[in-house]
């Protein structure tokens, strides 16, 4: 067994000692008798009055702005077959997305909304080339769309019923068109 070193006080004549001390050298109070400390039950029940108060707070903070912002992504659209995302095989598919900022508690709500369309074989002079959820659309909404390159624009309409028109120019009624592009309102 390894040997500890000990140190030992030394007195005058460098004898070992070891000091004593008496029990009234020592301060000490019973925590159970000070006053502080009587009155610990009520200062437990403040703070958990706190506590809960606060977390209270933090919920309503979380109901109030948690939702303050808010994006779908790009979400697909009901688009005939033979007409969906083949305008351009390689560009976007047709699509729509919402982005939210604020929410009913605030003052100040607005949403962004867009669609991509991706379509081909308009063919008509009016036609439905989507259909969009019920609601997604507050008010209708019209844009000129760019197709091919010496032809009219066409008309694109987004109708509150969530059908998606589109308009060609009488010139351009006799030839196939296509229309990719993307359109955005703020509702």
């Amino acid at each position: 067994m390894a040997s500890v070193p000990h140190r030992y006080l030394k007195d005058n004549d460098g004898e070992d000692y070891f000091p004593v001390t008496h029990e009234d050298a020592i301060i000490w109070k019973n925590p159970l008798e000070d006053e502080d400390l009587t009155g610990i039950a009520g200062k437990v029940a403040k703070l958990e009055t706190l506590v809960s108060e606060q977390d209270k707070a933090l919920k309503l903070h979380d109901a109030t702005i948690g939702d303050m912002v808010g994006d779908t992504g790009w979400i697909d659209i009901d688009v005939p077959t033979t007409m969906k995302n083949k305008a351009v095989g390689t560009g976007f598919k047709c699509g729509i997305r919402e982005v939210r900022a604020g929410n009913s508690l605030t003052p100040r709500m607005f949403v962004v909304r867009s669609i991509r369309l991706n379509v081909s074989n308009i063919t008509e002079k009016s036609m439905q080339i989507a259909q969009l959820p019920t609601g997604f659309v507050t008010n209708n909404q019209s844009f000129m769309a760019r197709g091919q390159g010496y032809r009219h624009p066409l008309t694109i309409e987004c109708l509150k019923d969530g059908s998606v028109m589109a308009f060609v120019h009488p010139e351009d009624q006799k030839l196939t068109n296509w229309v990719y592009q993307e359109f955005t309102w703020l509702e």
